[in-house]
């Protein structure tokens, strides 16, 4: 999810209605990306959240999320310079991912200052800056100017806005005013010409204009007929004609994705979607339903990634070791053939073509030779190549197999994490990564020896269905917690949650039976395919190999289900 400029607009007027002369009566860290201000005025107490994660954006949480025991150097600091302040005003500039946060506050003299809080949601540029008079103070992510960054972000040094910070509110125009820039006939592609000049031209925004003009924004501006410039230029104003006084935001569902905006959209109008009458309401939900990362989070999944392309390769190499003992008949058959004729001189030869009496045709064989050695030294090293690859196929099999088993345990390992959504899950997947010898552990650290046994539960008709989120959960569900006659079910071939239908005193429904299948089929690899196979068999079916790693094991006696994957909620 990406929050473009208009999408912003109106989020900001959602903050103002609610947060604008609320004082600020705590502040935390939540973790390294991630501030939350708990702001209090006549309406209530509010739970202004700012985010810098793998989707940046702030928004007023329905609830207090989860605080840190400890504050960090940061948080005390913000705590010093903005608790108590009134929140003066929030605006956004220029319909820009900018948004600045303005807090009236007594210094330690008792005079009246106003210190701003620069909010820059801009992807991985994105960041949260504190400054009094222009100067900064502090920043959530500090950068030097350099090859990494375009500008210094540190405290003592004024602060500057973003590259490109300004572009024009291409709302602001009359037709005829943009119709006569787009007259000087640019050499460039339209969508580039938009973006380059105009804030809040997002690809979305662009594919809705090009959408409900039929003109291409691939072509460019110079190509555009004045019949097509004028069409344009008429429909950006008309586009911002919509979006005054708009509330709320529609949330499309794009495949995998979800596209947020305010307005309904032509070009999306083939897929689903919903409305939500404040964008808060579904931006404070979606930390729950998408599991965003926090900076830990983060790493262990780049560590994962890592282990992943590391193993792909050792696999590959492998591979590429079997498909040589190919050769492994031929370089026997130069063997023999250089002992049979080892009578024949050849001596400081590069190569020997010799009559196969080995075989019925009698062929001639090009043999390449190592010059300092004799025929029959030659022969020998031949044989020993032959006896390496022999010894190699009996053991490349299990190898093979080995290393693909541990491939699968590291994707169940990154399904996992990305399916992490509390610090609770996070802790576990992070103690089995240490079990396993993938991470290290600091002094700081306090692996949990247990696991978070807050298992996911979805009842259909009366039957619990036991949904494991991690490799431990897994090992827990279909191990310890459910019964050998319950039933068990897993995506066919895929990484997954090992998903249990409590059913050993009841004979299961149909419903009951797809619900279960369906919602294995949702939390696995294969949760946006349209159908997907799924096994199901009885618990007492499932055993672990010894040694096997954590969520991984065999099973017989199944039956498999092509099912669509579906996220079921509780029904009584």
């Amino acid at each position: 999810m990406n929050l473009d400029g208009i999408t912003l607009h109106c989020i900001t007027n959602e903050l103002v209605s609610i947060l604008q002369g609320g004082a600020i009566s705590k502040i935390y860290q939540l973790d390294q990306r991630s501030l939350y201000f708990r702001i209090f005025n006549e309406t209530g107490i509010h739970h202004l959240i700012i985010t810098l994660d793998d989707a940046p954006r702030l928004y007023i949480s329905n609830r207090v999320p989860p605080t840190p025991d400890v504050p960090t150097g940061l948080c005390m600091f913000l705590r010093k310079y903005y608790e108590n302040g009134r929140i003066a005003s929030i605006k956004q500039l220029h319909l820009d991912r900018l948004i600045d946060i303005d807090v009236d506050i007594l210094d330690v003299s008792g005079k009246l200052v106003t210190r701003k809080i620069h909010v820059e949601l801009m992807g991985k540029y994105s960041n949260v800056i504190f400054t009094e008079d222009g100067i900064i103070i502090e920043a959530l992510i500090k950068t030097a100017k350099g090859k990494m960054a375009v500008r210094t972000i540190a405290p003592k040094t004024p602060y500057e806005f973003p590259p490109n910070f300004m572009r024009m509110d291409p709302f602001e125009f009359s037709p005829s005013e943009i119709k006569e820039m787009l007259d000087m006939n640019d050499d460039e592609p339209l969508s580039k010409w938009m973006l380059k000049r105009f804030n809040g031209m997002s690809t979305l925004v662009l594919n809705e204009l090009s959408y409900r003009t039929d003109i291409d924004t691939s072509q460019s501006v110079a190509s555009l007929t004045d019949q097509e410039k004028t069409c344009w230029a008429q429909s950006i104003y008309e586009f911002g004609t919509e979006l005054k006084g708009i509330e709320g935001a529609y949330v499309y569902t794009v495949g995998a994705k979800e596209v947020i905006f305010p307005l309904e959209l032509k070009s999306l109008a083939a897929y689903p979607r919903r409305h939500f009458t404040r964008i808060g309401e579904y931006l404070s939900d979606y930390q729950l339903t998408h599991h965003i990362l926090n900076g830990e989070h983060i790493e262990l999944q780049k560590k994962v990634s890592k282990l992943i392309e590391k193993q792909k390769r050792k696999i590959k190499r492998i591979a590429q070791e079997m498909k040589e003992t190919s050769k492994m008949d031929t370089y026997k058959l130069y063997g023999d053939l250089l002992m049979i004729y080892a009578y024949e001189k050849h001596d400081h030869e590069e190569q020997v073509t010799l009559r196969n009496l080995l075989s019925p045709e009698q062929e001639p064989v090009t043999i390449a030779l190592n010059p300092a050695y004799s025929m029959t030294d030659n022969a020998n090293r031949y044989y020993k190549r032959y006896t390496k690859m022999r010894n190699r196929i009996q053991k490349s099999g299990e190898l093979h197999k080995e290393n693909e088993d541990y491939l699968n345990y590291l994707y169940s390992l990154e399904y996992a994490l990305e399916n992490a959504s509390t610090k609770a899950e996070i802790a576990d997947i992070k103690a089995e990564m240490h079990a396993m010898g993938l991470i290290k552990s600091s002094s700081k650290d306090k692996l949990r020896r247990e696991f978070s046994q807050d298992i996911l539960t979805v009842i259909i008709d009366g039957l619990e269905i036991w949904i494991g989120r991690n490799n431990r959960q897994n090992d827990f569900l279909t191990f310890k917690k459910a019964h050998p006659y319950d039933l068990w079910f897993h995506v066919k071939n895929r990484p997954g949650s090992h998903v249990i239908l409590a059913c050993h005193h009841a004979k299961p429904s149909n419903r009951q039976l797809e619900a279960a299948a369906e919602l294995a089929a949702y939390y696995s690899k294969g949760r946006n395919d349209g159908k997907v196979e799924v096994d199901c068999t009885l618990v007492r079916n499932v055993k672990k190999p010894s040694h096997g790693a954590p969520g991984f094991v065999v099973f017989e006696g199944q039956d498999t289900y092509n099912v669509t994957p579906k996220k079921w909620e509780s029904t009584e």
